[in-house]
């Protein structure tokens, strides 16, 4: 691992002028950070493995120096990692994301003291998902570096749902890791060196200049603003007038019912075999995982239904953080695999993205989905990245719910459960039914 000169950054990116700077969220990301519930069930944790040999110093010791420098070139220099939320004066537009002025690595940096036995270890402890909540007014990232006692290192990094879905996230990650051990590393440095940061009220001005450009004309933009009812408008202003006095509505009470304590497992699987059962059974790779948890249900009810992300990311809007929208499908836990699959495919190959979703029978579990990343290697701060350990963007009290990462060739699939319930053997009892193998247990990353 080498480093390359400074660069200098004196401009953001895009080629944006030198301030005020906003990117404004959508509105439907405005509800992620609409009250304190909100906010921390968005919080998204992921865990990878690092080969550890180039993480270590002569002495065999963890370098931190060497990783906070990789974590500071390519993390802390990304624009993505630098901005932070701002409200609107008097509510008038959404949140936008500005730069940090304030920016602290160490805020967003941690590494754990004594080194973990990853057999037994909490996942979602080396993840980072048990730290405090972040603090809004800064950045919504964090890594946590656990060095493993199998002589692995695990790098947890938990990212706000508010700031990217799971596209736009593996888009983000495969930026921020490399795809040698020895390319080289940028130089930290400040990607809106210069620019100051939108305050709340540049907010409306900035707001009106940016749909006026997107317009291209007055009677285009008159019809952009009748689009959405007026009424609508004055219900958004009123909500985030009243935002302080609702956020923490409930206090601890509320919080603890509806973000209970959850763990979560994982397993890895040949990705080319799997696909091949799943069109065996007449549907794809996805549909054979959202079909592994429904089989895998053990509760009382047996239909049950999950939610379904259906992607609208396009090539026409790269910059567009959060573009899915949640279908639900059904099926019967106690149904054949292949009935199931096949069900689950018809379901999603036959619905109308031009209408409302309409509701499907069944007790609500959780959530599934599933993430191509990367065919090839891909490095953290020289060491190889040997497991991908996905935790999905699931609601507090989902039962089960399920993300699917593919990479290298492996398809890692990662649950979350309630503390009371055995996420390791519904986990393996999912391995079981998208492999036709044996369970395997908790995967052991040399």
């Amino acid at each position: 691992m080498t480093t390359t000169p400074v660069r200098t950054a004196t401009s953001p990116v895009g080629g944006a002028s030198a301030g005020p700077y906003a990117e404004f969220m959508q509105i439907w990301e405005e509800g992620y950070v609409s009250s304190r519930i909100s906010f921390e069930n968005m919080h998204t944790p992921g865990l990878f493995i690092v080969a550890g040999d180039a993480l270590r110093s002569a002495d065999g010791r963890l370098d931190r120096t060497a990783i906070r420098t990789y974590v500071d070139a390519m993390l802390a220099s990304h624009p993505n990692f630098r901005l932070r939320l701002q409200r609107s004066l008097l509510g008038l537009t959404p949140p936008a994301w500005v730069p940090d002025g304030a920016f602290d690595l160490d805020r967003h940096l941690t590494f754990t003291e004594e080194p973990v036995d990853f057999a037994t270890a909490d996942l979602r402890r080396l993840a980072g998902a048990d730290d405090p909540p972040m603090p809004i007014a800064h950045p919504l990232w964090r890594m946590r570096i656990t060095e493993l006692t199998n002589g692995a290192v695990a790098v947890g990094v938990t990212l706000h749902h508010a700031s990217t879905d799971g596209l736009s996230g593996m888009r983000l990650f495969s930026s921020i890791s490399q795809s040698s051990a020895d390319a080289e590393v940028p130089a930290p440095s400040d990607p809106f060196a210069g620019v100051r940061p939108a305050r709340s009220w540049d907010l409306p001005a900035l707001a009106v200049r940016q749909w006026w450009r997107r317009s291209g004309s007055p009677r285009a933009a008159w019809s952009a603003f009748r689009s959405k009812p007026f009424l609508r408008r004055i219900r958004r202003v009123a909500a985030r007038i009243t935002l302080p006095l609702r956020y923490d509505r409930g206090g601890e009470r509320a919080r603890a019912r509806a973000l209970p304590p959850r763990h979560s497992a994982y397993r890895r699987l040949d990705a080319g075999a799997a696909g091949r059962r799943a069109r065996e059974m007449g549907g794809t790779l996805s549909d054979l995982q959202a079909s592994a948890m429904i089989g895998a249900w053990d509760g009382p009810d047996r239909v049950v239904r999950l939610r379904f992300p259906v992607s609208f990311h396009n090539s026409a809007d790269p910059h567009v953080r959060n573009h899915v929208r949640d279908m639900e499908v059904f099926g019967d836990a106690d149904a054949d695999l292949a009935q199931t699959v096949g069900s689950v495919h018809r379901q999603v190959e036959e619905r109308d993205d031009s209408k409302p979703y309409p509701p499907v029978p069944g007790r609500p579990i959780g959530y599934s989905t599933l993430l191509p990343w990367v065919s090839r290697p891909r490095y953290f701060c020289g060491g190889e990245i040997l497991d991908m350990i996905p935790f999905p963007a699931s609601l507090g009290r989902d039962e089960l719910s399920a993300a699917g990462i593919m990479y290298r060739g492996i398809l890692f699939i990662g649950a979350n459960m309630p503390r009371e319930k055995d996420v390791e053997a519904t986990v393996g009892r999912m391995y079981e039914l998208m492999t036709g193998l044996p369970d395997t247990g908790r995967p052991q990353p040399a």
